[in-house]
């Protein structure tokens, strides 16, 4: 199969529209709307200076020529990636009220997922792009059927994308997106 360059710029538009910031801010601010929606603000708030934080650090490391592309691709630039995630994702549950926040379960459910795929990382460059968007697709279930639904149906087209970008291998994508399903059912089960 030929692949021209709209193709490849299609797959680019995908990656970055359902990047994990952008998804999981989105699962974020969804759960704040229907579970709190007085903690809205201060949920879009702790949202904006994360993904501020990450995107500044992102930049350093690729102006540094320390990371070849913006979502820390090679294996081997992924550690550093996942102690940020964790640390950003630490300081937002304790912003938003540690376990008294209603959103608290879906924090640490993606802190979990983020620890796995951390640890099959010396084995496995699982697609967080996949696991972010599987995750999000179930756990919004019980928020909103129809916008799980439409994160749930986009997995193979974010998977051809990631693929299509030679981010990933067919094992990683369908890795990432298994880790994403199970730790979603395992944390709407609790």
């Amino acid at each position: 199969m030929s692949f021209t360059p709209t193709t490849m710029a299609a797959a680019r538009v995908v990656s970055i529209v359902l990047h994990p910031f952008i998804v999981l801010a989105t699962l974020a601010l969804l759960a704040a709307w229907r579970l709190d929606p007085a903690s809205l603000p201060r949920t879009a708030l702790g949202i904006g200076v994360a993904i501020a934080i990450v995107s500044v650090f992102i930049w350093q490391r690729r102006r540094g020529g320390h990371w070849e592309t913006v979502d820390a691709s090679r294996r081997q630039e992924r550690p550093l990636l996942y102690a940020l995630a964790l640390l950003v994702a630490a300081v937002y549950w304790l912003w938003m009220g540690g376990r008294a926040s209603a959103t608290s379960s879906g924090v640490l459910a993606a802190v979990a997922m983020l620890c796995v795929a951390g640890i099959a990382n010396r084995w496995i460059k699982l697609s967080l792009h996949m696991a972010s968007l599987a995750f999000a697709g179930v756990a919004a279930w019980a928020l909103w059927p129809a916008a799980a639904s439409v994160a749930l149906a986009a997995l193979p087209l974010l998977g051809w994308a990631r693929l299509r970008m030679a981010r990933h291998t067919l094992p990683e994508v369908l890795g990432g997106a298994g880790l994403g399903l199970l730790v979603g059912i395992a944390s709407t089960a609790a």
